[in-house]
């Protein structure tokens, strides 16, 4: 522990940073702070972030205030994660804490970036207090525009891997027989967005069903998997082709290419498709038979239900014809009634239903005795007696058939 006393002292005497404070710092051991700071790769490249780390080094009863990024014309900065180690040198204890910002570039060129910066409030002999800054040293940042010679879309990462599966590895099915592909692309330190869209140019002959792709953050990136089921509708050799996603190596500043091979199929006929089609003309004349059958089902059904509605019409006619008769009978006779004409009256009295003839029975006899009387009378009261009666029945019969009959 003591020579790392002895190399912070020195870092403190050489290094190219310096100490600011509102009022002036005692070197001693109390106000003892070392900072580092450097970028985990000096480059840069659209759409990517380079990891700058601070390593900030002092009493453990030191506590800043306020832990500044660095900064630079054209260039964001976000933060990220910070830890903290403690050991003791004899009785004093000391804390190394780490603070990480990810930066990222909005122009090309070189940057040079301002270090990071910490507060603190320091207490001197006297008993005073003063805020003192703590600076670090400047870093070197190159900001690099797509390489020329790049083509597709541009996807930069430390690393992209894809892998695919089959589901069987057999190299010849029949025509169609399934067969699924299940290709998985990880990239690491990238969201959704930036993922590019599985594209296969299958060969003709071949139906393609996609599923949604599912995505899973794994190991610091995002992996995104896709099945596809392929179903030949067709018999021969086909290549299912290669898959090939070009991305850019940020660690190594080079060019890469993610790939998976094709697959060769012999695509055989289907033997229940060929047995089925070894009888072609059986199965046409079955279909032949089928459909006269049907075609004779269904007149013989139309004959039926026309013969039903006719049966139907020839009843309503019957029964309309039996209402109309007693309705008939009662008007014949109230005409003749009405009209004071006696042949009229005998010859509708004579054709009357038999419940007219319940009803107006004696009033009828009434009026013939009356009317065949030697008496000088011709009846009238009597005929009277039996056109109320007529009427009333008339009267009531309509009353009634203004209700339903209730249907136990």
């Amino acid at each position: 522990m003591i020579n790392r006393v002895l190399i912070l002292l020195c870092g403190l005497a050489l290094a190219p940073f310096s100490v600011m404070a509102d009022s002036l710092v005692d070197n001693g051991l109390d106000d003892l702070i070392g900072l580092s700071a450097e970028l985990v790769r000096d480059t840069v490249y659209p759409e990517t972030e380079v990891t700058y780390i601070l390593r900030v080094e002092s009493r453990a009863d030191i506590h800043f205030t306020r832990v500044n990024p660095p900064r630079a014309e054209g260039v964001n900065v976000r933060r990220g994660s910070q830890d903290h180690e403690y050991y003791f040198l004899g009785n004093e204890e000391f804390r190394i804490s780490t603070y990480r910002f990810f930066v990222s570039s909005e122009h090309v060129g070189a940057i040079i970036l301002e270090g990071a910066s910490l507060t603190h409030v320091a207490v001197n002999e006297n008993g005073t207090r003063r805020r003192v800054r703590n600076k670090a040293n400047l870093v070197n940042l190159e900001s690099r525009a797509i390489p020329d010679n790049y083509h597709g879309l541009w996807l930069p990462s430390d690393r992209v891997t894809l892998e695919q599966e089959w589901s069987t590895q057999a190299s010849a099915i029949q025509v169609g027989d399934s067969i699924s592909r299940t290709l998985s692309l990880y990239i690491q330190g990238r969201n959704i967005d930036s993922f590019p869209e599985l594209t296969v140019d299958y060969p003709e002959g071949m139906n393609v069903y996609s599923e949604q792709p599912k995505f899973e953050t794994t190991d610091g990136g995002m992996t995104m998997t896709l099945r596809q089921v392929i179903v030949p509708r067709a018999e021969g050799l086909f290549d299912i082709p290669s898959l090939a996603i070009p991305w850019f190596d940020t660690g190594n500043n080079t060019i890469a290419v993610a790939s998976v091979k094709g697959l060769a199929l012999n695509i055989q006929p289907n033997q229940v498709q060929t047995l089925a089609l070894g009888e072609p003309q059986t199965e046409g004349r079955s279909e032949k038979y089928w459909r006269y059958a049907t075609v004779v089902a269904v007149l013989l059904w139309l004959l039926t239900l026309q013969r039903l509605y006719r049966a139907r019409k020839q009843l309503n006619g019957l029964g309309r014809a039996a209402v109309g008769s007693s309705k008939q009978d009662k008007c014949n006779l109230q005409v003749a009634l009405e009209q004071r004409n006696h042949q009229a009256v005998v010859g509708a009295w004579g054709v009357a239903e038999p419940y007219v003839k319940k009803e107006c029975g004696q009033l009828m006899d009434a009026y013939f005795a009356a009317f065949y009387s030697r008496s000088i009378t011709d009846g009238e009261p009597e005929r009277i007696a039996v056109l109320n009666h007529l009427k009333a029945m008339r009267l009531v019969k309509t009353k009634s058939a203004d209700f339903a009959p209730i249907e136990p």
